[in-house]
C-alpha cells in the first residue's frame, strides 16, 4: 500500500481558475451546496466523490469513472472522539477493539478528502480486514457487500465562498483577481451501520477545495469581470 507522511490537508491546495468576481463567488455557493448535499444524502463517500470527479472531469476527462483511491497517511493511533465512540456500541474490550485507519481520498493527483476512520474488525469479514490492511481500496468499496447504512453525527460547514448575512446587503464586486480557496471545505463525522443496525466504524472526512479544480463556465459577454 503506497503511504504518504503525515501532513496537513493544506497540501491540497491548488492554483485556482476561479476569480474573486461576485457571479464566481455565487456559482462555488452553488457547487458546495450540491456536493454537501450529495454526500449527506448517499451512504457511500468514495461513490459520491467518484460522480463529482466524472462529472466535472478532475481525472483528465476520460470517459470512464476515474477511481478513487486512498492512499493511507501514517499517523500514530489516536482515540476516538467521544462524541463518535458513543454510537459505535463497543465490545467488551471497548477501545482496544478499534482499528484505526487514516487515509488521503484522491482522484488522480487531486486530494478530495482526507478521512479518518475507527473500526471495528471483528465485525467485518477476513477477506475484508486482509483488503483495508493491505491495499489502498477505500473503506466503504471495501465493505460494499455488508450492504452499510450511514449515520451523520455533525456537519460542518468549513468555508463560504460569500460573506455572513449576503443575501441582506449587496454583494461585493471584488477585486477581479484569482480566488484564494482555503484548503478545507466541508466536515462530516458519521456511524456506518450493517442492515441490523449494528456499528461497523465511525469516520471524520474532510473535505477540500480540490473538489473545485476545474474552470467555471463562461459568462455572457465576460460578466465575471469588474
Amino acid at each position: 500500500m503506497q503511504k504518504i507522511r503525515s501532513v496537513s490537508p493544506s497540501a491540497s491546495a491548488l492554483p485556482s481558475a476561479w476569480r474573486d468576481t461576485a457571479p464566481h463567488r455565487l456559482m462555488l455557493t452553488a457547487l458546495l451546496n450540491m456536493l454537501d448535499n450529495a454526500l449527506l444524502t448517499t451512504d457511500s463517500a468514495t461513490r459520491t466523490l467518484e460522480h463529482w470527479c466524472r462529472t466535472h472531469h478532475l481525472a483528465g476527462g476520460t470517459p470512464a469513472a476515474p477511481a478513487v483511491r486512498a492512499i493511507l497517511v501514517d499517523t500514530p493511533q489516536r482515540p476516538c472522539p467521544d462524541s463518535l465512540r458513543v454510537h459505535l456500541a463497543l465490545p467488551a474490550q471497548g477501545e482496544k477493539a478499534l482499528r484505526y485507519r487514516h487515509v488521503r481520498l484522491m482522484c488522480g493527483s487531486l486530494v478530495l478528502s482526507d478521512a479518518e476512520n475507527w473500526y471495528l474488525p471483528e465485525r467485518l469479514t477476513a477477506k475484508m480486514n486482509t483488503e483495508l490492511e493491505t491495499t489502498d481500496t477505500p473503506f466503504g468499496r471495501a465493505i460494499a457487500d455488508l450492504a452499510f447504512t450511514r449515520q451523520l453525527v455533525v456537519a460542518e460547514r468549513l468555508w463560504s465562498p460569500l460573506p455572513q448575512g449576503w443575501e441582506n446587503t449587496p454583494i461585493p464586486a471584488g477585486t477581479g483577481e484569482t480566488l484564494d480557496m482555503p484548503p478545507q471545505t466541508l466536515r462530516h463525522q458519521a456511524v456506518l451501520h450493517q442492515p441490523d443496525g449494528l456499528p461497523l466504524s465511525a469516520v471524520i472526512e474532510t473535505y477540500t477545495s480540490a473538489a473545485f479544480h476545474f474552470p467555471p463556465p463562461d459568462m455572457p459577454d465576460d460578466q465575471t469581470k469588474n
